[in-house]
C-alpha cells in the first residue's frame, strides 16, 4: 500500500521521507580523524545543498564546542584587541550570502589511472549553502588595524589548530564570520559555532571552529 508506513506527527526536529535515500559517500582512511565525505550531486535538487549532505573535510576530528564557552580573539597589530563571545557576535548586523564551497582536492581522483566511478566520488567535494554571519571588515575596523599589517592568520579550535594566512585586503573585502547555515546554526562538521568564510577561495582557507585572528 502507498500508505503502509505512517510517520509520527509533531516531531521536534523534522525528518525526510523514508523513501529518500541520498547519502554522502565517505572516503575510508587509516586515520578517521582526517575524514572526508562527498555530496551526492546526482541526487541534488535545486541550488542549495542540505546541511546534512554538505561535503566534509577535516584534519583532526570534529570538536564538540560549547558556544557559551567559545571566544573569538582578535589581536596582533591592532589598537584594541578584542575577545568576543558568540553571543556578542550575534548582536551585530548580520549578512547572508549564498555561496559555493569547494575543497581544493575536488576532482583530484580524475588524475589517477582509474577515475571515480560516479559523479559523487569524482566531484562531490563541492556544495552550496546560504551562510549567515558578520562582516569581518566590521570587526577589523572595531579593533583598529595598525599601519603595516598585511596578513591575518586565522586559527581553528580543532586538535591540530588548523591555521591559514589570509591577505588583509581579502579580509577587509567580503570575508564573513559565519554562525549560520541554511537557516540554522552551523553543523559541528561545518565549524560550529564560528567559521571563516572567504567567497571565491578554496575550501581549506575557510577555517572552521574559528577562535583566533592574528593581524
Amino acid at each position: 500500500s502507498a500508505f503502509g508506513y505512517v510517520m509520527p506527527s509533531g516531531m521536534p526536529y523534522g525528518e525526510r521521507s523514508p523513501y529518500e535515500k541520498a547519502v554522502r559517500w565517505t572516503r575510508q582512511s587509516k586515520t578517521p580523524e582526517t575524514g572526508s565525505s562527498f555530496t551526492p550531486l546526482a541526487d541534488s535538487v535545486g541550488t542549495l545543498t542540505p546541511s546534512s549532505l554538505h561535503y566534509e573535510r577535516h584534519h583532526s576530528g570534529i570538536p564538540t564546542i560549547d558556544p557559551a564557552q567559545h571566544r573569538l580573539i582578535i589581536h596582533g597589530m591592532v589598537d584594541r584587541p578584542l575577545s568576543l563571545s558568540v553571543a556578542d557576535i550575534k548582536t551585530l548586523p548580520s549578512i547572508s550570502r549564498t555561496m559555493v564551497l569547494e575543497c581544493g582536492g575536488n576532482s583530484g581522483s580524475e588524475w589517477a589511472a582509474t577515475t571515480g566511478p560516479d559523479v559523487q566520488r569524482s566531484f562531490g567535494l563541492v556544495s552550496c549553502s546560504e551562510w549567515t554571519g558578520v562582516s569581518l571588515a566590521l570587526l577589523l575596523k572595531e579593533v583598529g588595524v595598525r599601519p603595516g599589517a598585511s596578513w591575518v592568520i586565522a586559527e581553528g579550535a580543532d586538535a591540530c589548530r588548523m591555521m591559514r594566512s589570509v591577505p588583509l585586503a581579502k579580509a577587509m573585502d567580503d570575508a564573513l564570520i559565519a554562525y549560520g547555515q541554511n537557516g540554522e546554526a552551523l553543523r559541528p562538521a561545518q565549524g560550529y559555532p564560528l567559521r571563516l568564510l572567504l567567497p571565491g577561495w578554496e575550501g581549506n582557507t575557510n577555517v572552521k571552529w574559528l577562535h583566533s585572528l592574528t593581524l
